[in-house]
């Protein structure tokens, strides 16, 4: 016997009934017939026999009755569970399905009797079958893209920052200067962490043990080297050491040293340092470089525009499970990031219960954009290859300072590739819809 008249006579062949229970839901009724259900346990009693030898008996004689008394419940478990595999699997086939997200079984109420077909529900979540109405033409507004005298202000005065010098101060701290400070976190009178020699920025950004302290610079300001200064707070109820979580507690800060910034002169010699010849050459290289990334923006603002205006002619229902996980992985971010800060579970709870429907708009407009890109780029063929995938991954890692194969084994430890994929080709889609555009303006 052929291995393809094996393989074929192994199919289960259910037969399955689907009906619409939802939104993008579906209850498939699906029944394996008893001959089959009868050949898989014969078949496993068979493979149980012919692998052990029972005491009194040689291997592949044990009487049946003497199997099912040992073996029984387990032959059952595993031919079911093989069935229920196997058999949805060909349902989906059969129906050319592709669920999202798991399906909904039941399975400790699915029974296997012998000599009886083996039959269940199951529910499962499936893509909206789209009929997009017309995509191409969508009319929108230019946006700007020209380099203003204060947008090359902003990036001189940012080069400049990057030649900055850290010189020493003699007199007080003030906002934007450097502190070099030992800091320590007591709680209840004991300190119960201390870091010595840290260097910060006196600025709102400033960040202690996970939590964002945005006037914690406020303490440091005005002060001198060997000032000692407190700063009260309270530890989220999230913090590691249980003993201390959500008590209040005290960061206490000794200034070591003071520096500020020196910026350098825009000069020839500046622009030198950044390799080239005059000032003038340097604006002018960085007004282009700013004027392409204008335009990248511009273009990806208009196409936001074009995706707004096709959704908004073209409902259709949603999966409500993916809605739902992706509203709670929202929520729960929020919420995590306000106990970070130091809020306490109670109003991190509220806040994040206040969130919980923004949360849900914004699921739910990223789930249909999802949609209405793969079902173009479906139709139109617009497809990204391994050639641009490489490319991509090349530009990521001279950005991240890795090298190319570094950056791919990165992605795909971390199961991104695929996210890297689906994202170029809704680029792709994106931009095929602003050629079809018409742009007014």
């Amino acid at each position: 016997m052929s291995d393809a008249t094996e393989a074929e006579e192994a199919k289960l062949e259910p037969k399955v009934e689907a009906a619409e229970v939802g939104p993008c839901k579906l209850k498939l009724t699906i029944e394996v017939a008893v001959d089959k259900v009868r050949a898989r346990i014969e078949e496993k009693y068979k493979e149980l026999n012919d692998g052990m030898a029972l005491p009194g008996f040689r291997k592949g004689h044990a009487p049946r009755h003497i199997l099912e008394r040992k073996f029984g419940k387990q032959i059952v478990d595993e031919v079911k569970f093989n069935l229920l595999s196997k058999s949805f699997e060909e349902a989906k086939e059969a129906k050319d399905l592709e669920p999202l997200g798991d399906p909904d079984l039941k399975v400790d109420a699915i029974e296997l009797k012998e000599g009886a077909p083996f039959k269940y529900d199951v529910t499962i979540e499936v893509r909206p079958q789209l009929a997009l109405k017309t995509y191409a033409g969508v009319s929108v507004k230019r946006v700007a893209a020209a380099v203003t005298d204060a947008d090359l202000e902003a990036q001189m005065r940012e080069l400049q920052d990057s030649r900055a010098e850290w010189l020493p101060v003699e007199g007080a701290s003030a906002a934007e200067d450097q502190v070099i400070a030992d800091f320590e976190l007591i709680v209840d009178g004991k300190a119960v962490d201390k870091t010595e020699n840290n260097a910060i920025v006196l600025n709102a950004d400033i960040s202690f043990y996970g939590m964002a302290l945005a006037d914690f610079h406020k303490t440091l300001c005005e002060k001198l080297a060997g000032t000692r200064a407190e700063y009260s707070i309270t530890l989220p109820a999230t913090w590691a050491d249980k003993a201390a979580a959500g008590k209040p507690a005290t960061i206490a800060t000794t200034i070591k040293g003071i520096k500020r910034r020196k910026l350098p002169p825009v000069d020839a010699e500046f622009a030198k340092s950044f390799d080239m010849d005059s000032v003038d050459e340097l604006k002018e290289h960085w007004k282009k470089r700013l004027e392409r990334e204008k335009e990248k923006e511009s273009r990806h603002e208009m196409a936001d525009e074009v995706v707004a205006a096709i959704l908004k002619e073209n409902e259709f229902p949603l999966p409500e499970g993916l809605i739902k996980a992706g509203t709670e992985e929202a929520t729960l971010r929020a919420r995590t990031q306000l106990m970070m800060r130091g809020a306490s579970e109670e109003e991190a709870e509220a806040a994040a219960k206040k969130a919980a429907e923004e949360s849900r708009e914004a699921v739910v407009r990223s789930i249909r954009e999802r949609f209405v890109l793969e079902h173009i780029a479906q139709k139109e063929k617009i497809y990204v290859t391994e050639d641009q995938v490489e490319e991509r991954i090349q530009r990521l890692a001279s950005q991240t300072g890795k090298w190319p194969h570094e950056m791919r084994a990165y992605l795909e430890e971390q199961g991104l590739m695929s996210q890297l994929r689906r994202g170029m080709r809704e680029e792709a889609v994106r931009e095929f819809l602003l050629s079809k555009a018409k742009v007014e303006g």
